[in-house]
This record gives C-alpha cells, sequence and structure tokens, in this order.
C-alpha cells in the first residue's frame, strides 16, 4: 500500500488544515487496512477469484467530513462495517452495484441512489460488484447532531434515524449533490483552493445543512415546519460576552447581571433559543479557542496545561475528556502535529 504524504495542519471538528490522502492496495489486508483507518473498521473478503485486487482510495478530511473515491478493481467483494458508532456515512455508487444489509433491511444501489449508514445499526454490504466505484462521504455523528440542534434551536433526540435510500433524481437531494460535486472535483489534487478553511468551512456547514434538509429523516418534520425565532436581547448580551471573553471566570449569576435578568430567566431563555445551558455553550467556546490555540501552537514552547488554563479550564483531566469527546484525539496529540 502506498500512501501520498500528509497534509500540513490538524483536520478535527472545525475546518482547519485539509488531510488528503490517496491509498493503493493489491491484497485484502492492505486494503482493509487503508478503508479501516480513513473511515471505519471492518471486515472486507474477496468473493470472487480469478482477479487480482487492484484497490484505489483518494480522500480528503475537512474536519468533520470525509470525502473519498474507492474502488476494488475487477474484483467482488463484501463489508462487514457493524455499527459505525461515531459517524454517518453516504454511499453514492457512481459504476456497478452494491447490495447492503442494515438492520435487517436488504436493498439494492446502483448509480442514481445512494445509501446512507446509520452510526447506531449494524451495516455490511453483501456484494460489492467488480468494477464497483463509490463516492464516500462520512459526517463526524456529533457536529451533525450540533447541526440539527444549532438548525432547530432546541436539543434532538440522538441519534438521526435517516431512511436507507437517498433518491439523487429528487430536485432537493439534487441540489445538495451539486455541492458534493463542487468538492469531489478536485480529489485527486493535494493541493486546491476549495480545501482552504476560507473556503471549505461554508463547504462543510452547507453540506451538512443541506443533507439534513434534503434526505428523510425522523427530525424532518420540524425542520419543514421550523421558523427561527429571534434571540431576545438579554441571551444575546450573555452570548456576546462570552464570545468576546470566555477566559473570563463567568458565572451564571454574573451573566445574568450582565444581561438585567435572574438567573432562572436567562437559563430558561438559553434552554428555548440556544439549546443548552449558559455554561455548557461557555465550555464549547473555550474548547474552540484550545483548539484553535492548540493547532498552531509550537510545542517547544507551549504546553497543554498552559493552554486549558488559558482558557478558562481549571481541571486538566476534565478538559482532556471533553477535548477528546468533541476532536477525537487528546490535546497533546493535537499539539505534537502543530
Amino acid at each position: 500500500m502506498q500512501e501520498s504524504p500528509k497534509a500540513a495542519g490538524e483536520a478535527t471538528g472545525a475546518p482547519e488544515e485539509p488531510e488528503v490522502h490517496a491509498f493503493e492496495a493489491t491484497d485484502l489486508d492492505h486494503a482493509q487496512a487503508a478503508l479501516g483507518d480513513t473511515y471505519f473498521p471492518h471486515r472486507l473478503d474477496q468473493l470472487s477469484t480469478g482477479s487480482v485486487m487492484d484497490m484505489s482510495l483518494h480522500t480528503v478530511q475537512l474536519g468533520p467530513l470525509t470525502v473519498g473515491r474507492l474502488t476494488y478493481g475487477g474484483v467482488e467483494v463484501s463489508l462487514d462495517l457493524g455499527e459505525l458508532g461515531n459517524a454517518y456515512n453516504i454511499a453514492i455508487p457512481l459504476a456497478g452495484r452494491h447490495d447492503t444489509d442494515s438492520a435487517g433491511q436488504r436493498h439494492i444501489f446502483t448509480p442514481g441512489q445512494a445509501c446512507i449508514y446509520l452510526p447506531h445499526r449494524p451495516t455490511r454490504i453483501t456484494r460489492w460488484s467488480a468494477g464497483g466505484i463509490q463516492y464516500g462521504i462520512k459526517f463526524d455523528r456529533d457536529y451533525l447532531e450540533a447541526e440539527l440542534q444549532g438548525i432547530l434551536g432546541r436539543p434532538t433526540r440522538a441519534p438521526v434515524t435517516f431512511d436507507p435510500v437517498l433518491d439523487l433524481a429528487d430536485p432537493q437531494v439534487s441540489s445538495w449533490l451539486s455541492l458534493v460535486r463542487t468538492l469531489v472535483a478536485d480529489l485527486d489534487k493535494h493541493h486546491s483552493m476549495l480545501y482552504s478553511p476560507l473556503i471549505s468551512r461554508p463547504l462543510v456547514e452547507a453540506l451538512t445543512s443541506g443533507l439534513l434538509l434534503a434526505a428523510n429523516h425522523d427530525h424532518r418534520e420540524l425542520l419543514d415546519t421550523r421558523v427561527p425565532a429571534a434571540r431576545p436581547r438579554t441571551v444575546k448580551s450573555a452570548l456576546d460576552a462570552m464570545h468576546a471573553h470566555p477566559e473570563e471566570s463567568w458565572t451564571v449569576r454574573a451573566l445574568a447581571d450582565l444581561s438585567g435578568v435572574s438567573v432562572r430567566t436567562l437559563q430558561d431563555g438559553f434552554a428555548r433559543y440556544v439549546g443548552a445551558s449558559p455554561m455548557a455553550y461557555l465550555r464549547g467556546i473555550r474548547l474552540e479557542r484550545a483548539h484553535e490555540e492548540l493547532v498552531v501552537a509550537d510545542p517547544r514552547y507551549s504546553a497543554v496545561s498552559d493552554v486549558a488554563y488559558h482558557w478558562g479550564f481549571r481541571h486538566l483531566g476534565r478538559f482532556s475528556v471533553e477535548y477528546r469527546r468533541r476532536y477525537g484525539q487528546s490535546p497533546s496529540v493535537t499539539l505534537t502535529k502543530a
């Protein structure tokens, strides 16, 4: 297996620098490892005989989104993915036939339809035909679910249960697919303007929100009838203060006093218009600022503890747990990759 040089920078959470990879493999073990490292651990079996595997995988990771193109060449294979756990995946066939079995539901996919794999249901591709090619779009579960909550303005049930079949001929889905094509147009390039954070960030947000608005799922009716409510001045005042100075030792009482309301009124306002408590929202801002600093910090002169304390975290162990949950790695790993 050959791997392309890794793009500089880190790409977890909100898009920073892309990770661009190109893999090739001619045996099962290397092919399984390549896809497992980039997408999901799985079991790969070759169904056909007399042909040599010619697996090719090109991917770009833009923070919480991974886009890739995969083929196994002239062999027929099966993949047992199990439960994806931490991600949603959209498989878009470009060529060939792809038979799937997800939670007892069996489907056959060919170009014109896409399949949605869910984090909480075991999935098998029982037959990936010879010559089959797919785009795979992997959404970080926490990111997608947070985007849904942001659109609705309140907490939601998780995980989001999508219908397994995505009809690419549907007008809304077709519009979403145009965004996908924009990203994959430069998939074979290691340097693309599309992968600049200034461009990739809104593209990732648009692809995530677009999927939620185009696909059928158990929250779709809420999205269709959603009328965004304006946040009251009291909530906006607290939000502005937290964004301006997240390192300050804010308390709910201090934020309520700043906004000129009672603690209960502020908490109720956040629950209704933000979908999180004031302190939970503040921790999210602090995590984002700490992540941004760790990405660019020089490990020779900076320490994780210094960054954590700077952004208001007083318990280093709790900071590490929350950081790993959000960004998929420890803060020390982000710092050493800076």
